[in-house]
This record gives structure tokens, sequence and C-alpha cells, in this order.
């Protein structure tokens, strides 16, 4: 990495003259006029303004038209600049206004009597002490006929002192700048740079940047992409960038590595074949999740990335399945929800996966699938009640148990109407309910029982608020029986009493793990099966009070805080600061560079990693919600579940 200072407008000389161009991983300019003319007055008043970033590399780099005219391009590998496009495109739309690209001049003015730098309206460019910028940045520009032409006489007694202020604006372009030369050719190492520099908005994900590379080679390309994110959106299956571009690397052949997209044998053509690909296999994929799996919308994934097998298979079997294969692609499904499947090496995982599809058939071929996302466990290996122990509502057997509860047409228990994801009647949305209301439970009980999976139950708003804070023994009676066998209530009566609440849990437990059981094709719990020390999934959720209000399914969004990739959070350990970003939709966790770097389906998940790597000889088990920081509040992660 080389470090130099050089004249700020032989840094513009080099942009206007194509020697330095703005990589496709860049953002469009997007600084306003108050911007330049601010720009300029830190130049006059000899203010820092940062350095420059350029990229040295022997790799064809796709770039994109700069916000300037450039010469022809250059006859030598250009540099490309990766921090500093907004300043030096402003410097050169003022220093040479014919080069700026649409044509409609900015008009920088001078202000000689008050030093101020002005963007004019129609009266102020009339006023000659208004003095145009762009003069008075041209080499050898004289500044006595400036001022005579401006209606000033020599006699004035502010005439040298005038002269002395137009020549300090014409001094800008001596200004010195800190210009940094990073030589590399790892696209990927570059891209990860470009994402921790980039400033002045929302930060960039990788995702991000591979789709502005991929703009750079294909001219309609991103209108093509955004459109069928928009088409997602408008279908309630909004995916983000990482997990379609994933698929669309393993459709072009270059594997689940996204940034091999840009790489250069990845031509207009084949971008364009693989994105059309892409888009058909989605297609493919969010049918079968909607209508095969009863997943109304993304939100209920533990993770995007669940969408790619089954995208990958269908395409390559022109959306046709055999026999006897919905079910078992439909229990792949459930199973790489319940384990957390995605939580780590996701790449690793859908390149294997990928492979499997395209050299395997029939049994074979789902029984391997089925064997990676159970994790640890054994096939046959049938969840036991103490695996729903400190399970919350946010851990994946709880978006299973809604999916069950939607699958069986479970009714409301007080409309007896069967529950919809997405009602148009307000009052009808789905709400989760405490089956034993936590006013009556939480002076008697510990957190961990009368938060658990097995004291909730989903109903509308309108029926949670008719129940209120009374206990199941009175509200109960008002219910018919067949509703509350829906939703796996226990039918001995007794258990409904306070002094019982235990006894709820266990015999609830025992019901839910076997519901759990149904969906993952595995052999029912008969209450004899030993608890096998490997089934035992860590716990990744802190039991947090809830509001009064019973929240939705899916928690609002943090709204004030909330990014384009999530809200930032950091996490401090071992004396290292981890900067990652969390989305509150579906709590999945991104460590975008450093230490654990990857996308993990838990804030847990996350933490384990970033612990597993810095220090690998301790027992890297963490709770997620109390390592994370929210960075914008100073407040754990679990302020804002």
């Amino acid at each position: 990495m080389g470090l130099a200072n050089q004249k700020i407008i032989s840094q513009v000389e080099d942009l206007l003259h194509g020697r330095v161009v703005i990589p496709s991983i860049q953002r469009d300019f997007v600084w306003m006029r108050p911007d330049v003319r601010d720009l300029f007055d830190s130049l006059y008043r000899g203010y820092p303004v940062g350095a420059l970033l350029l990229w040295k590399t022997n790799l064809t780099v796709p770039f994109k038209t700069a916000a300037v005219v450039q010469a022809a391009e250059s006859a030598h590998q250009p540099l490309y600049l990766l921090d500093g496009q907004q300043r030096l495109t402003s410097l050169a739309w003022v220093y040479r206004p014919e080069s700026k690209a649409d044509g409609r001049l900015i008009d920088l003015r001078f202000d000689v009597r008050t030093e101020e730098f002005v963007n004019p309206s129609a009266v102020q460019r009339k006023d000659p002490l208004l003095i145009p910028v762009s003069t008075l940045l041209q080499e050898n520009v004289q500044f006595y006929q400036v001022l005579r032409k401006a209606g000033m006489s020599i006699d004035d007694p502010s005439f040298d002192s005038w002269i002395q202020r137009l020549q300090k604006v014409n001094n800008i372009r001596q200004h010195q700048i800190a210009v940094i030369t990073y030589e590399s050719d790892d696209y990927e190492e570059v891209a990860e740079l470009f994402a921790r520099l980039n400033k002045g908005g929302r930060r960039l994900s990788k995702g991000d940047l591979v789709y502005s590379a991929i703009a750079a080679r294909w001219s309609e390309g991103l209108d093509v992409m955004d459109s069928f994110h928009q088409e997602l959106q408008d279908s309630n299956f909004a995916l983000n960038r990482e997990a379609v571009l994933r698929l669309m690397s393993l459709l072009a052949g270059t594997g689940a590595h996204h940034i091999k997209l840009i790489g250069a044998v990845v031509d207009e053509t084949a971008l364009k074949e693989a994105w059309q690909a892409t888009e058909r296999a989605l297609r493919f994929a969010i049918d079968f999740l909607k209508g095969e799996c009863s997943i109304p919308r993304s939100e209920i994934l533990s993770s995007p990335n669940v969408t790619v097998v089954p995208a990958l298979l269908l395409h390559h079997r022109d959306g046709k399945l055999r026999p006897g294969e919905a079910q078992l692609l439909r229990r792949w499904v459930y199973t790489a929800m319940a384990f957390s499947h995605y939580s780590l090496q996701v790449e690793g995982k859908l390149d294997a996966e990928a492979r499997l599809i395209r050299s395997r058939e029939g049994g074979g071929l789902f029984a391997e699938l089925l064997r990676r996302a159970s994790g640890p466990r054994s096939l046959d290996s049938a969840l036991h009640p103490r695996d729903l122990e400190q399970k919350y509502s946010t851990h994946p057997f709880f978006k299973l148990l809604y999916i069950a509860a939607l699958r069986s047409r479970a009714r409301d228990w007080a409309t007896n109407i069967a529950i919809s994801d997405q009602p148009m009647n307000s009052g009808a949305k789905i709400e989760f309910h405490h089956v034993f209301p936590r006013a009556r439970v939480q002076g008697t009980y510990a957190k961990e029982e009368w938060n658990s999976l097995a004291n909730l139950a989903f109903v509308t708003g309108q029926t949670n608020k008719m129940i209120s804070s009374r206990l199941p023994a009175e509200y109960m009676t008002g219910v018919a029986a067949e509703r509350l066998g829906e939703q796996w209530i226990p039918d001995d009566v007794e258990l409904r009493s306070l002094d019982r609440f235990p006894d709820f849990l266990a015999a609830r437990r025992r019901l839910l793990a076997n519901v759990l059981n149904d969906l993952l094709g595995l052999p029912a719990y008969n209450g004899q099966s030993p608890l096998r020390e490997m089934d035992e999934l860590p716990a990744d959720e802190e039991v947090i009070a809830e509001e009064p209000a019973a929240p939705t399914l899916v928690g609002t969004a943090i709204q004030e805080i909330r990014t384009e990739r999530g809200v930032e959070i950091h996490a401090v350990y071992e004396s290292r600061r981890t900067t990652a970003f969390y989305d509150p939709l579906s709590r999945t966790v991104t460590v975008p560079s450093g230490p654990g770097r990857g996308e993990y389906e838990t804030p847990s998940g996350a933490a384990v990693a970033v612990v597993h790597a810095l220090n690998p000889h301790v027992n890297p088990n963490r709770n997620g919600w109390s390592f994370w920081t929210v960075t914008a509040t100073g407040q754990l992660l679990q302020s804002i579940r």
C-alpha cells in the first residue's frame, strides 16, 4: 500500500483524462449543490477533506460511466477510485464545467466581499462581485482583470485584499491531499475494503456491490433485477440479495460464492442467462414453499437461503417432481429450518448441495440432503420434550409450529374461523398468546417457564383482548374442545389451574414435540425414548419479558435505526471490536468482515462464531442477545427483540 501527498488538481486531471476510473462497485454520485459548496469552503480555509483511495490491479475490473465526461480510455491500466468519488467529481464539475456528463452546469460563485462560496439564485447571478469559481481555478488567471471586469477600481482600498482572496481560491489547485494506492488482485478483498470505507449514507453489502458490478456489464441488468425483487416484495416473499445472488452464482456455474459472478469469464450473455434461470428457479421454489410447505411469506423462513435448494432442484427438474419427492423436499425444508442449517458456512453447504442435486437421483439424493440438514442428529432421532425447554418465540421451532397450525387449519378460539396469516381485517391479525397469562404467573414462576414455547398459542388480536389476564381454568370453559386440541392444549382440565402450571408445560411439551416430529418425518416420542446428548440443541435465546400487548409473529421493524443492511450492532471480545448487522424480520446476523465473518440465522450463532474465531480454546457458547450491543443506542440487542 502506497501513501503520497499530491496536488488535488492533478487527481482531478487524472479523472478527466481517464487515468482514474470509477469501479462498478461505487454508488452513483449523490452529493447536492450545498455539499459541493461546503467542500470548496473547507479547501479555501485549509480544513482537512480526507484522503483518496485508489486501487491498482492487474484484473479486468468492470467500471461504470463516471459523472464527468472522460477522455478516451487510457492506454495503460487505469487506477480505480474506491474512496473520494464525490469529492473529485465535485471538483471536476467546477474546474471544467463542460465536463459535467448531463450538461447541467454547477454555478458556484465566490463572494469576494464576504469570502463565502454561494450557489446563486437568479437575482444573485447579476451581482458582478459573485465571481464564478471555475474562472478562479484556471491556471495563470489574471486576478486584476477579473476585478476590473467586476467593476472594481484599482484605487479602491479593498482592491489589494480582494486580490489576495482570489489568489487564495486559486491556491486550492495546490492543495495537498493524501492519496493511498492499494494494490491487490483479489476482488473480494477489495469489495470488503470498500464496504468498510463507504460513508455518507447506508453501508453497502457485498450483495449490493455484486449487483452494481453486474449492472456495469449488463446495461439493463439493474432494472431487470430490481423489478424482480419488487415482484417478490409484492408477493410477500421478499428475499435479500445475498441469497438470490448465491442461487444465481450456482446457476451460472461459479459456485455459491457470489463474488465470482463479477469475474472476467462471466460476460453479459452469461449474466443474462443466469438471471433468467434464477427468476425461473425462484418462482418454482416460492410456489413450492407456499403451496406444499404452507409457508405464506419469507419472514417465516428461518433463513432466506432455505429457498436455494428447492430452487436448484426444481430448476434442474423443469419444475416437476417424481411421486413422493414433494414430501421429501418438504421434509428437507422443515429440517433445514428446525436445526438452523445455514447458520454457519453457508456457501460451502450450498456448493455441496448443488453438487448432490447434479449428481444424485431418487431416495439417495434426499437421504443425503436430509442427513446434512439434520446436523449432528441421526435421521431417525425423535425430538424429545426436553428439546423444547428454553425455546422461545424466536426459535425456529416456533415458526414450524405456526406452519403446523396453518396446515391443520386451526381455528380461532373465539370466532371459530380458520386463522389466516394475512387477513384483511386488522382484528383478525395473528398474535401469540400466553396460555397462562403473564400477569398471573410471573410472580410465582420463572421466566423460562411462562415465556416458553409450551405456554404460547396462536390467536387473533380480538381474542387475545377477550382472554385478557384470565386463567385457562376460567376462559377455556367457553372454548370448544376441538379448538383447544387444534393447538395442542392438554385435555386434562386439572392442568389448567395456577398450581399445576409446571405440569401443564410438561404435558404440552410432549404434544408439541410430536407435532414437530410429524412435520420433520421423525418417529413419535413414545415416552420411553432416551434423550441423546447430541440431540441437545444449544440454547440461543434469553427469556425476555414481553410488552403487555401481545406482539405479532414477526416484530415491528426498528425503523429509526434500521439501515438497508439492517440494524448495526457490535461486540467487544478479547479487546477486539466486531461490527455486524441484525435483520429484525428474519433475526439473522451478518458479520461482514473479520473474525467470524459470515451470515448467521441467530444472534447466538454469530456470537459463537466470533468467540470461537478469537479464542478457540474456550467453550464458545454465548447468548447472542446479551453478547451484541446496538451501536445507535448503546443497549444490548435484546432491547429491540
